[in-house]
């Protein structure tokens, strides 16, 4: 089994081009607009979102990236919270790495200059921080399952044909 990811990926190959898979997400979109709403519509990247009346804090974003190479299109697709939320975590990690290389540059000149060294009892606080922040992306993540599964469903059923699946499909967790 693999570890949990903090934006868990996916990765598919259908047999048809990049304007095919657009025209399929742009169609399915009219037909399941009470479910997923886009983001962003570009030529080779649509981000989705569930439908903003059920959207929350810990809501997912998918991203998918389509790339054509020998008459098929690889599409990339990565579940991540909003922007502002993943900001948030970011900075949260950054704050913590800065404030332990500032307490331990600190807690060394104490120790350099013959004082007790108190500032670094701070040091332990980054790893604590840190596992609470990856932990907290969990729950978020659990929180917010049914709608990775209600996008990930919405865009297996946009490139479904009539004969059934034309895709190769790999576990949302596979590497």
């Amino acid at each position: 089994m693999a570890a949990p990811r903090a934006r868990p990926t996916f990765d598919l190959s259908v047999a048809l081009s990049a304007r095919e898979v657009m025209a399929r997400i742009t169609a399915h979109l009219d037909r399941e607009s009470e479910s997923v709403a886009p983001v962003m519509i570009r030529e080779q990247i649509v981000e989705l979102v569930p439908h903003p009346s059920a959207v929350h804090l810990w809501s997912p974003q998918l991203r998918l990236e389509l790339r054509e190479d020998d008459g098929r299109t690889h599409i990339r697709a990565r579940f991540a919270p909003h922007p502002h939320v993943w900001t948030l975590y970011l900075a949260i990690h950054a704050v913590g790495a800065f404030g332990t290389l500032g307490a331990g540059v600190f807690g060394l000149s104490q120790h350099l200059v013959g004082q007790s060294p108190w500032a670094l009892w701070a040091l332990p606080i980054s790893p604590v921080l840190a596992a609470f922040v990856w932990a907290l992306a969990f729950v978020g993540q659990g929180m917010g399952s049914e709608q990775m599964y209600a996008l990930r469903r919405f865009v297996d059923t946009a490139l479904a044909t009539s004969e059934g699946r034309d895709f190769e499909l790999r576990h949302p967790l596979d590497p």
